[in-house]
């Protein structure tokens, strides 16, 4: 009698596995739902669902975060702003561009909700252009979103090539910079992210999460020893005080010129 009791115990699940089967089960239930709602959503564009979704709400957030680098592109091209703008120019300038990129990313998200394929904007012209040029800007859009992919990937393996030069000259003071090493530097930067989406590309998902919490913790971790070791100086200063160290004709054209390294941390 023991043994059979000891046996029915034994294959009696314990309340933490009931948990953790029901939590799998909602898991596994809310992503059949999302399949299910993107398939229809495709269907009603007359396309077919042919890729997997593996990316979650965090992972999504992840990803968008590691493609804006807000924060860690302001650290790279601030100078071009307070050259041209001055203190006053750099925080004005990055409402102006916060502003302007909310509005974008708000049109986006519109259509998306209405036509959400990875076509993305020549998809959208040709929905919305008028019928006689809809294959002209069409084809311009698509060709103009590559260019800017192509542009976006070559400006962030170089930015990544040459901080990586940066440190080590910071660490090595006998090291000799040379040209040719950050042309190496950036190549190994665009084949490290080469091999992360094509040979690991499973774990993607979990390395987007990783890089949103080295995201946030990052952003305390320079925004602290800033705020409380680096000096400080007036609020009028700040908020008033213009440079046009350019020389450009006007300070407004030069708070223009500035513009640009707050518009490119915001694009990423």
């Amino acid at each position: 009698m023991n043994g059979s009791h000891d046996v029915e115990l034994a294959e009696a699940p314990s309340k933490s596995q009931t948990i953790r089967t029901g939590q799998r089960s909602a898991g596994n239930h809310d992503r059949d739902r999302d399949r299910d709602r993107d398939r229809d959503d495709l269907a009603r564009l007359g396309k077919k669902q042919v890729l997997k979704r593996n990316f979650g709400f965090m992972s999504m957030l992840g990803f968008s975060c590691t493609m804006l680098i807000t924060w860690e592109g302001l650290l790279i091209v601030f100078v071009q702003g307070l050259a041209n703008g001055g203190p006053a120019g750099l925080v004005y300038g990055y409402i102006v561009s916060w502003i302007g990129t909310l509005a974008v990313f708000t049109t986006m998200a519109e259509l998306v909700s209405m036509a959400p394929t990875s076509s993305g904007q020549y998809h959208w012209v040709a929905l919305l252009a008028p019928t006689s040029c809809q294959n002209f800007l069409s084809y311009m859009t698509g060709w103009l979103t590559v260019a800017g992919w192509q542009a976006f990937v070559a400006s962030a393996c170089y930015l990544s090539g040459t901080l990586v030069q940066g440190l080590i000259m910071m660490m090595h003071p006998k090291y000799e910079p040379k040209l040719w090493h950050a042309t190496f530097l950036f190549w190994a930067v665009l084949a490290c992210a080469l091999v992360i989406n094509t040979v690991v590309s499973r774990a993607l998902p979990k390395i987007e999460g990783l890089i949103l919490v080295l995201h946030v913790l990052g952003f305390f971790g320079i925004l602290i020893p800033l705020v409380y070791l680096s000096p400080h100086t007036s609020a009028e200063n700040v908020f008033v005080h213009f440079l046009n160290l350019g020389g450009w004709p006007s300070q407004g054209l030069s708070f223009c010129v500035g513009l640009i390294g707050n518009v490119f941390a915001f694009l990423g």
